[in-house]
């Protein structure tokens, strides 16, 4: 990556001026680095809740991850609330449910595609969620698909910066005919943003593979209820997180390759 490009996200407006670190009492803090600090607990006190086994380095990552946002999210349109750090924790928790989920027993064969070896397409990056989160997370190997310019170039420095040395960012449009059939799981969590996930993702699934779906409660019913050519319904899976301080119903939606 070029020092020209790089700097564009690596600056000095990501280092608290003395003096200025934000207090969060009563309201965000400002700073990014006091947003990210504060992203870093939440993320920690989730993960306990969960019981999730996560490395000292991933929440590391994730706390540099918001930093970024925080300083870029805004400028850049990568989240609606990039200053919030209760909202980036919301995101970044939301990422990581179906590795609680698979623990749980509730998403079979997808503890698989996330050990070493795996291969994982994720569709409609966006900032990052879930695929900078899944990568920093697991040991599989990231492929993060996002036809925005800006946005794809957010992701290749930031990936560079988180360590993420093994992850690939594709910034073309993706077709049916983009891939061949090498991937174990296919996910995305802006259906939105992804276009035929299901096409894409049966051109893209070895036999067996994985086609998983962040939704909310109406896709995963309405999806649920639908015989997708090419796939068999694995599971579904609801959960519930916290947002804004009220309950936020989701799911995750998975299918296999027939």
């Amino acid at each position: 990556m070029a020092a020209e490009q790089r700097s564009r996200f690596v600056s000095r407006e990501t280092r608290p001026a003395a003096g200025r670190r934000a207090s969060t009492a009563g309201r965000h803090p400002r700073d990014p680095e006091a947003i990210g600090s504060e992203v870093h607990r939440i993320v920690q006190d989730e993960a306990r809740r969960l019981g999730l086994d996560l490395t000292p380095a991933f929440f590391s990552r994730m706390r540099s991850y918001a930093v970024f946002l925080a300083v870029w999210g805004e400028k850049m349109s990568l989240t609606s609330r990039p200053q919030d750090p209760d909202d980036l924790a919301f995101h970044v928790t939301d990422s990581l449910m179906p590795i609680a989920l698979a623990d749980a027993g509730k998403l079979p064969g997808l503890s698989r595609a996330l050990q070493s070896g795996g291969e994982v397409l994720d569709l409609g990056s966006g900032a990052g969620f879930p695929g900078l989160v899944l990568a920093s997370a697991s040991r599989a190997h990231l492929t993060l698909c996002e036809a925005r310019r800006k946005r794809t170039s957010f992701l290749t420095v930031i990936a560079e910066e988180l360590g993420l040395f093994d992850l690939i960012v594709k910034g073309d449009r993706v077709t049916p005919s983009t891939f061949s059939s090498v991937f174990d799981l296919v996910t995305t969590r802006a259906l939105g943003d992804a276009g035929n996930f299901h096409g894409v993702a049966k051109a893209a699934l070895r036999r067996g593979g994985l086609a998983m779906l962040y939704a909310s409660p109406r896709q995963a019913s309405d999806l649920a209820a639908k015989r997708i050519a090419g796939f068999e319904l694995a599971a579904s899976a609801p959960y519930e997180l916290i947002r804004d301080r009220e309950p936020v119903q989701r799911a995750i939606l998975m299918w296999r390759k027939a």
